[in-house]
């Protein structure tokens, strides 16, 4: 295995950079039509350990986590959404000049974050998601961190989800 990947993924964060601009570039090169391309945007931005970032929780989502003791338990209707839908995020890629590495970067990391709602709060599409959710943060802890389409949520996320219950509690007294 090449130093920086493991089998899926790009760990070294300047490789990782480097490898998602030089194949953005690529796929905004080829003749294929744009549906195409936006899928392969997708399978390439999953090279990102980190992608789909969590960085931040509506309040009914935390109110369902309460339910289950902070515990993340199959069906209970929490699910990572994004802040721009991705669809439109890619197509809007294809579409523009970004000349060098950094800025590219900037603009991907910026645009691939998720917040824990609801799925009756995902499925509105609202941009007002994040004025109403409590903020993740991001730090060395690597809360939620992906694991496939779901995220991965052990004792350290349950810890941080107590905490945040009962300190935005406290705050509402």
């Amino acid at each position: 295995m090449k130093k920086g990947y493991t089998k899926y993924h790009i760990v070294d964060k300047k490789l990782l950079t480097e490898v998602l601009f030089h194949d953005y570039l690529m796929i905004k090169k080829m003749r294929a039509p744009e549906g195409n391309k936006i899928k392969m945007l997708s399978t390439l931005f999953s090279i990102n350990p980190n992608s789909w970032r969590v960085t931040g929780i509506t309040l009914a989502a935390l109110e369902i986590f309460k339910k289950h003791n902070f515990k993340k338990v199959p069906r209970m209707g929490i699910n990572r959404s994004h802040l721009i839908q991705r669809h439109t995020f890619y197509k809007h890629l294809l579409n523009i000049e970004i000349s060098d590495e950094h800025m590219f970067w900037e603009k991907y990391y910026k645009n691939d974050r998720t917040v824990l709602a609801t799925s009756s709060e995902n499925m509105k599409n609202s941009t007002s998601i994040t004025d109403e959710s409590l903020d993740v943060p991001d730090d060395n802890r690597n809360l939620f961190k992906t694991s496939g389409y779901s995220w991965k949520h052990k004792d350290e996320e349950e810890d941080f989800l107590r905490d945040l219950y009962f300190k935005k509690n406290n705050s509402l007294k």
